[in-house]
């Protein structure tokens, strides 16, 4: 057993605001969530942490954990990290200095941009690409919900991803060692990083490609947004911040869809939207497309914009980064500015290990058992009706095949089979009740 084979999810279900209603279950690109019992569960074998569910739940029953940002206070230096696009939250008029001194009047010590990293993983990604002639399409590390995808539901393609860490990583390396050689010791050192999404929550918490994440903790972008603009409204935007050295125009939009690809000089496409990623990844998979080198695979529509997290409009903040991206076009500034004399450090910590598949369907360990399960599979398959309405509380007639077959299910799941009983008088009217209360009133009888 590998360390990655536990996955810490950052989202679950409210049972007490969950209704049942399954918009969760018809999103889910992994068939991850069942409706039992009147509620929606979601197994961790199978979840991606996408956040997909979180999107479409009516009832806010879907929520997402953070860590207590007073666990800062814990640290004598306590370091923000930011990506660019909670910059690009914030209206126009808002400078970004005045975001900084903001975040510093909340307790942080020190704020540091992600994306001063970028140089260092564009030059990593390029030396991995020309390291291995063999790998085609490459497919970027840089979504922690898309390698969770791969993982599961495309284990042929792990080889493919290239083995270089994302950019939050290497700047939360560099503030470490920065801090370390000033003197302080690691445990006097809180690296906490904003998240736009709970992919990203998952991959801190247990990270794949690593043993241990150089991040202490995450912030909930939307969370620290609201604080943040309470402090600069009630300083009637008076604060002054430190003066702030940007990343460059390019680092600026890596989390943006095509942000990577336009630091590619292979050819490569960017796709973002985790179902389109996953039609795709069908045809790939299957040898229905080729001639690509590399793939940057986002999660969310527009990248990181589109996080779930995020507290502004998509689109108006694309617009912010792109805005501010072409007041900088000195690729090479923030390597000056903060990352120069890393650069050796850095490089010798850029690798990940080799990313393992991960099962999200395991019949039996036994091989001849696993195979007579996945026949019945599809002998019970061939039962269903095929028409997949969820209203047996699974996505899929597949899903509610593979759960019984497990033991998780049962034919009586299914509204069409149980018509089909009661019409043969193989079952009552009121056992038929009783199957469908099992479903969706939440009566669990003991």
């Amino acid at each position: 057993m590998t360390a990655e084979t536990h996955f810490h999810h950052a989202l679950y279900v409210d049972r007490n605001q969950c209704n049942g209603c399954v918009h969760c279950v018809r999103v889910c690109p992994t068939e991850a969530i069942r409706v039992k019992f009147g509620t929606a569960m979601i197994d961790a074998d199978k979840c991606v942490d996408c956040g997909n569910c979180f999107r479409v739940c009516p009832v806010k029953a879907i929520k997402v954990e953070q860590d207590d940002l007073g666990t800062m206070l814990d640290f004598p230096v306590r370091i923000a990290l930011v990506p660019a696009v909670f910059i690009g939250q914030f209206p126009n008029e808002i400078k970004t200095e005045t975001i900084y001194g903001a975040i510093l009047k909340l307790g942080f010590t020190y704020v540091f941009e992600v994306e001063h990293g970028v140089e260092l993983v564009a030059d990593g990604i390029r030396d991995y690409i020309s390291g291995n002639p063999d790998i085609r399409p490459f497919i970027s590390s840089y979504c922690p919900a898309i390698i969770r995808l791969i993982q599961v539901r495309y284990p042929s393609l792990t080889e493919n991803i290239v083995l270089v860490k994302p950019p939050f990583d290497v700047s939360a390396l560099y503030c470490r060692k920065h801090f370390e050689d000033k003197g302080y010791k690691q445990d006097q050192i809180g690296v906490f990083y904003v998240t736009p999404c709970a992919a990203k929550i998952a991959a801190v918490k247990s990270p794949v490609g690593e043993s241990k994440s150089a991040l202490t903790g995450v912030i909930n972008m939307d969370f620290l947004y609201n604080k943040v603009l309470s402090v600069i409204y009630l300083e009637h935007g008076k604060i002054v911040g430190p003066e702030v050295q940007s990343p460059s125009g390019p680092a600026i939009k890596w989390s943006l869809t095509r942000g990577e690809v336009s630091c590619t000089s292979v050819r490569a496409l960017a796709i973002d939207g985790i179902h389109d990623i996953c039609d795709f990844l069908d045809k790939i998979e299957i040898g229905q497309i080729k001639g690509i080198d590399f793939l940057e695979l986002r999660s969310c529509q527009e990248g990181c914009a589109g996080g779930i997290l995020t507290a502004g409009n998509t689109f108006l903040t694309v617009e912010n980064i792109e805005r501010r991206a072409l007041l900088e076009t000195d690729d090479s500034t923030s390597i000056k500015c903060h990352l120069n004399d890393y650069r050796d450090y850095l490089s010798q910590h850029i690798s990940l290990s080799p990313v393992e598949p991960r099962s999200g369907l395991n019949l039996d360990q036994e091989v001849e058992t696993a195979m007579a399960k996945l026949e019945a599979l599809k002998e019970i398959e061939l039962l269903l009706p095929g028409i997949d309405c969820n209203a047996c509380g699974a996505p899929s007639c597949n899903a509610l095949a593979e759960d019984i077959v497990l033991g998780k299910g049962t034919m009586n799941q299914c509204p069409f089979m149980e018509l089909l009983s009661l019409n043969r008088g193989q079952i009552s009217p009121a056992v038929a009740l009783d199957h469908a209360e099992d479903v969706w009133t939440g009566r669990i009888k003991g």
